[in-house]
């Protein structure tokens, strides 16, 4: 049994969504969540400063002694697959997994899957690369949202304006006949009251946060490291590299009590 926390990052409030169902599954785990509020988003940035950010929040966790370290940003996890983001032994796990791709197959009928993230998430192709290696015969429909996710990051949820950028995005992968659609940024699951609305109950969504919550546990358990004493609950830090007032205020209308305190962290000059 390993008592070491678990560190978890995004560019902001998104990775809340991650940290949630972590916290349901694993209740008896501490975590340290790193917003990158600072610096966000990432989706407009180019791929060498998200590497550069990441790793520095990497060095951070690593120096707060976390066993585990779950990128939970889709945009820094398609990027995984070339550039090695950690120089220490400690164990990283991205949002984009098998586990979330073959639950998408699996409730998938005519095999037109739609994907909504990040544009740098799109073009990392690694959702492609993992659904071709179940069925290169899949057809797989895109469509960025990168202009939406200041405003979930804002806390404008419910918006009139946030449902119609919603809408724009969406009404064309509609028109594609997608029946599936993956939840391809930590910041969706907020609105996702909003999109099944829009989408109707017929298009399924898929949120990559339970799935790999669930990886996140199976490689606790297999290298030993899961908490197996239940008899008391983890705690919990978070940290940002913007305003804490800012961050915590909108984590009370999107996650209710889960963030109390929030501590400010300088990761580099250019913050």
């Amino acid at each position: 049994m390993d008592k070491r926390p678990i560190g978890v990052f995004d560019s902001g409030v998104g990775g809340l969504t991650l940290l949630r169902e972590l916290d349901n599954l694993m209740p008896y785990e501490s975590f340290i969540y790193v917003g990158d509020t600072g610096r966000m988003p990432y989706g407009t940035k180019t791929r060498d400063e998200i590497i550069s950010q990441s790793q520095e929040i990497i060095d951070f966790l690593e120096k707060q002694n976390c066993k585990l370290i779950v990128i939970a940003c889709n945009t820094v996890s398609g990027l995984l697959g070339d550039y090695h983001l950690t120089p220490n032994k400690t164990p990283v796990i991205g949002m984009i997994n098998y586990g979330c791709v073959s639950a998408a197959l699996y409730v998938t009928y005519n095999f037109r899957i739609g994907i909504w993230a990040t544009q740098l998430t799109l073009d990392s192709g690694v959702y492609q690369k993992f659904i071709d290696s179940f069925d290169p015969t899949v057809e797989i429909i895109t469509q960025p949202c990168t202009s939406l996710i200041p405003m979930i990051e804002n806390g404008a949820v419910g918006s009139p304006r946030t449902r119609a950028y919603a809408e724009d995005y969406l009404l064309p992968m509609l028109r594609d006949d997608i029946d599936t659609l993956i939840l391809g940024c930590t910041h969706l699951p907020f609105i996702k009251t909003v999109i099944q609305d829009i989408v109707s109950p017929a298009i399924t969504l898929i949120d990559p946060a339970r799935r790999t919550a669930v990886l996140c546990m199976k490689k606790l358990h297999d290298t030993g490291m899961l908490v197996s004493n239940h008899s008391e609950s983890g705690t919990k830090q978070f940290f940002v590299t913007g305003d804490p007032a800012a961050f915590r205020d909108t984590t009370q209308l999107l996650v209710g009590p889960m963030v109390d305190f929030v501590e400010k962290i300088n990761l580099s000059s250019k913050i």
